[in-house]
């Protein structure tokens, strides 16, 4: 990774911009530039984006529900009916 793509994903990483985006901007892999930001959280200040322990606690919680590609809120209600 040179010194330009590392400023370039810690600006991006701090302004929410996604993975992917991040990626195609430096021209790495997204897998290589989620490993590089995992690595190196604590030496450039790069913050969790979710609440990992908020998850844990509440699998349905408001966080959870944002990020899932699923419809959970109708995956409940299915739930709740069958097993009433």
């Amino acid at each position: 990774m040179t010194r330009q793509d590392i400023e370039v994903i810690v600006a991006m990483y701090k302004e929410n911009v996604s993975y992917s985006e991040i990626a195609k901007v430096v021209g790495k892999s997204e897998h290589i530039v989620k490993h590089w930001v995992r690595n190196n959280r604590k030496e450039y200040g790069l913050d969790r984006r979710r609440n990992l322990a908020e998850k844990l606690n509440n699998p349905l919680s408001s966080s959870a529900w944002a990020d899932s590609k699923w419809d959970i809120q109708r995956g409940v209600q299915w739930i709740i009916r069958r097993w009433k």
